[in-house]
């Protein structure tokens, strides 16, 4: 079993602090629509208070920025604030991976995600042995779906630089 964790003071910040400060928000932003307060007028007020609420609900509720990945023969779990989203590999159909500059982050979908779970961004660039996680991620995108263009992409790219090697 392979633990890649979140360093714990960037998680704290950009994680922890930014649904804490939409938490704060989410309030402010219902109170001014309710017309308990008047700091913002309403029509900003229900934009806040939207994307505050999404914010926070993918921050607290579905996980979707997890401290902790877990990899072991068997399983893959997401885990942050004292929840845990387990797959069995074996029945995981379908595993999108979406790289955002680089190596350093990655949006992963788990079965299609949904709102409660299986939507995950991972900081590689902020986790132990983010390189390796990275890795372990692209690869079974690819043992899950051989054929799908991105892996044909692979294939092509890794036959090439074999090639180049041998002249």
């Amino acid at each position: 079993m392979k633990t890649y964790r979140y360093d714990q003071a960037k998680f704290n910040v950009s994680v922890t602090a930014t649904g804490v400060f939409c938490v704060a928000l989410l309030v402010t932003s219902a109170l001014c629509l309710a017309g308990v307060i008047d700091v913002v007028p309403a029509p900003i007020a229900a934009l806040l208070l939207m994307v505050c609420a999404y914010q926070v609900w993918n921050t607290f509720v579905a996980i979707a920025n997890p401290q902790d990945v877990v990899i072991d023969d068997d399983t893959i779990s997401f885990r942050a604030f004292g929840r845990s989203d387990t797959y069995r590999l074996a029945d995981i159909e379908s595993f999108s991976v979406r790289e955002v500059g680089g190596d350093a982050k990655v949006y992963v979908r788990v079965n299609g995600g949904g709102l409660l779970r299986g939507r995950y961004w991972l900081q590689l660039l902020y986790m132990n042995d983010g390189k390796e996680l990275f890795q372990w991620i692209e690869d079974f995108e690819y043992r899950l779906d051989p054929t799908s263009l991105k892996s044909r992409a692979r294939r092509s790219s890794e036959q090439a630089r074999a090639a180049k090697s041998a002249r």
